[in-house]
C-alpha cells in the first residue's frame, strides 16, 4: 500500500509539473497600443479571435496614452523589456528606424509577402525603405469636413451643397458669422499645430518637409498662400482663436458650422449631433486646381520581436490582422480609416457604408493619401515649438504669412541643421 501510495504521489507530481509546464509553454507577445474606449475593445476582441485560432499564443495588450507611448516604447527597448509589436505614432517612424532595432516585415516574411499586398501601396510608404517594410498601417485617420446643416439653413446657404474648395470654406464661413453670429468654421491644429500645418500645405501644392524630414520647405508661395488662408480665417472673425478641444467642443454643441478634423473623430461627432442638429460631411476643402493630397493622421505598427518562436508568433498575428475582413472589421468598429485595398469588395463593408453613410468621404479620400511628413532624429521638439509659435502669431494678425512664415522656416531648419 505504502509503494502505491507513493506512486500515486510520484504520478500527481508528475502531472502537476506537466501541467505548470503546459501552463508556460504558451508562446506570449508584448503589444504595445494606445486603445481605449470602444476601440480597446474591438482591438482585443480582435486579439482573443487570434489566441482561439492560435492556441499556443497568448498576446498580452500594453496600454499607454498616445502622447506618451513613443516614450514608453522606447523606454521598454532600452530597458530589454520585451517588445514584440508596438503602435508607434506616424511622425515618429523614420526617428524609431534610426535608434532603435525595428524587423523588415519583408525579410521576416521568409519569401511570403502576399499578406502585405492586401494594403493600398500609399500606406505602407510611411514604412518603407527600398524594397523593405518596416511598419503597416493600423490606426489611420484623414482629416476632412464635417459641418451643421441647420446653420448653414440659418445663413441663407445651401445645407446639401457644402464647400468644395477653400475659397468656399472662407466665404461660407464668413457668411455663417455675418448671418448667425456664430463660429463659421475651423481647421484642426493637432499637437503643436504641426499636423494642420502640414495638411493645409500639402493640399496647396507647397512642401512642408523634404523627403528625409531635416528641411522645412512651406515657404514656397503656395504655402504662404495657405498660412494667409489660416490667418484670414482668424482675423475675419469667422474662426475664433482657440485650439482643438474648444473647437470640437463647440461643433459638437452645435454652434459652430464647419470644422475640418480627422475621421477619427466621425462616430463621436455623429453620437454628438443626433438629436441635437443635422450633421453634414464631405471631403477636404481644394485649393484651386490643386489635386487632394491628404497626410494621414494615426499609427502604424512596428516589429521588434527576436527571431525564435516570437517573432514566428508576431508575424502570425500580423497577417491575421492584415486578412480584409478582419482589417475592414477593425475600420468599421474602430471608427478608423480602412486600410486594405478595394474595401467594398467586402460585403460586410459595403452594407456598413450603406447603412453609415457619414464613411464615404473616408472611403474617398483613400486613393488621396500621402505618408505623413516625418520628422528626423534632432531638433524635432524646437521645430515644432516654431511652428506652434508661428501659428499664434498668424492668428494674432498683426504681420502678413509673407512676412511670419519665411523667419518661421529659418528657425525651423536651424533647429534641424543637426541632423544633415
Amino acid at each position: 500500500m505504502f509503494r502505491i501510495k507513493l506512486g500515486r504521489i510520484a504520478l500527481g507530481l508528475a502531472t502537476a509539473v506537466l501541467a505548470v509546464g503546459t501552463a508556460h509553454a504558451d508562446t506570449e507577445l508584448a503589444f504595445y497600443h494606445y486603445q481605449t474606449g470602444k476601440s480597446y475593445e474591438v482591438f482585443r476582441g480582435i486579439l482573443n479571435e487570434f489566441e482561439t485560432a492560435n492556441p499556443g499564443i497568448k498576446v498580452r495588450d500594453i496600454f499607454a496614452q498616445s502622447e506618451q507611448i513613443t516614450g514608453e516604447v522606447q523606454a521598454a527597448l532600452a530597458a530589454g523589456r520585451p517588445v514584440d509589436i508596438a503602435t508607434v505614432i506616424g511622425k515618429n517612424i523614420v526617428f524609431f528606424l534610426n535608434n532603435t532595432g525595428a524587423v523588415d516585415m519583408v525579410a521576416a516574411s521568409k519569401g511570403d509577402t502576399a499578406w502585405l499586398d492586401g494594403y493600398l501601396p500609399n500606406f505602407l510608404d510611411l514604412g518603407r525603405v527600398g524594397d523593405a517594410v518596416y511598419a503597416i498601417p493600423h490606426a489611420y485617420g484623414t482629416p476632412m469636413l464635417y459641418y451643421n446643416k441647420d446653420i448653414f439653413t440659418q445663413a441663407g446657404l445651401d445645407p446639401n451643397s457644402p464647400p468644395k474648395t477653400w475659397e468656399e470654406f472662407v466665404a461660407d464661413g464668413k457668411t455663417i458669422t455675418e448671418k448667425t453670429g456664430l463660429p463659421g468654421g475651423a481647421h484642426l491644429a493637432a499637437a503643436m499645430g504641426d499636423y494642420g500645418t502640414m495638411v493645409m500645405v500639402n493640399n496647396a501644392g507647397a512642401t512642408y518637409l523634404n523627403a528625409t524630414g531635416t528641411k522645412a520647405e512651406f515657404d514656397s508661395p503656395q504655402g504662404i498662400a495657405a498660412l494667409q488662408t489660416w490667418q484670414d480665417m482668424a482675423t475675419s472673425g469667422m474662426m475664433p482663436i482657440a485650439g482643438d478641444t474648444d473647437w470640437t467642443a463647440a461643433f459638437n454643441a452645435g454652434q459652430m458650422g464647419m470644422y475640418i478634423t480627422s475621421s477619427a473623430a466621425l462616430r463621436g461627432t455623429v453620437a454628438a449631433a443626433d438629436g441635437k442638429f443635422a450633421l453634414g460631411v464631405a471631403n477636404y476643402p481644394l485649393f484651386g486646381d490643386h489635386p487632394r493630397h491628404v497626410s494621414n493622421s494615426g499609427a502604424a505598427l512596428m516589429l521588434y520581436a527576436p527571431e525564435g518562436e516570437r517573432r514566428d508568433a508576431a508575424m502570425k498575428l500580423l497577417r491575421f490582422i492584415s486578412q480584409k475582413e478582419v482589417a475592414n472589421r477593425w475600420s468599421r468598429e474602430s471608427g478608423y480609416m480602412p486600410l486594405i485595398q478595394d474595401p467594398l469588395s467586402d460585403p460586410a463593408m459595403a452594407a456598413y457604408v450603406k447603412d453609415f453613410p457619414y464613411v464615404q468621404p473616408v472611403i474617398d479620400q483613400m486613393a488621396d493619401t500621402i505618408p505623413t511628413n516625418v520628422w528626423p532624429a534632432k531638433g524635432t521638439l524646437e521645430a515644432q515649438t516654431v511652428i506652434r509659435a508661428m501659428l499664434d502669431e498668424l492668428w494674432a494678425g498683426q504681420r502678413p504669412a509673407a512676412e511670419i512664415v519665411p523667419e518661421a522656416v529659418a528657425k525651423v531648419n536651424a533647429a534641424l541643421a543637426a541632423n544633415n
